[in-house]
């Protein structure tokens, strides 16, 4: 089974979110034969950091913090192209946050589930481990 992380899921992989990954989560994390992530979330976690809403702890800067959790959880790194910016337009209202649109037409276009603990994601025709 292949996964995708939300930027969320990624942040609490890494143990710098607030809320912890579920062991539903965990689990399936371990038992994925791929794990994806969107490049479209190193741009949300740059945003955040730069506004002063997330502390990425002991890395100095956005892009170690990027290319350690690469490495060490053994992510594909999906880029965001033309055709998933078109996708996530194309998708019902939902969900206003283009991020995560952006990852919910990724999971589509890969044919993976989700590992978010974001609810609203439940609205699309994706599957989720929460």
């Amino acid at each position: 089974m292949a996964l995708i992380l939300d930027t969320c899921g990624l942040l609490s992989l890494a143990g710098i979110a607030d809320k912890a990954l579920s062991q539903d989560c965990l689990e399936a994390i371990r038992s994925a034969e791929t794990l994806y992530i969107s490049s479209c979330s190193a741009f949300e976690i740059a945003l955040k950091q730069k506004r002063g809403q997330l502390n990425l702890g002991e890395f100095r800067t956005r892009e170690a913090f990027w290319e350690v959790c690469i490495e060490k959880y053994v992510l594909t790194e999906v880029p965001v192209s033309a055709k998933i910016f078109t996708d996530a337009v194309h998708l019902p209202d939902h969900h206003a946050d283009p991020f995560d649109r952006l990852i919910i037409a990724t999971a589509l276009a890969q044919d993976c589930r989700i590992v978010t603990y974001d609810k609203l994601f439940n609205d699309y025709p994706v599957k989720t481990t929460h």
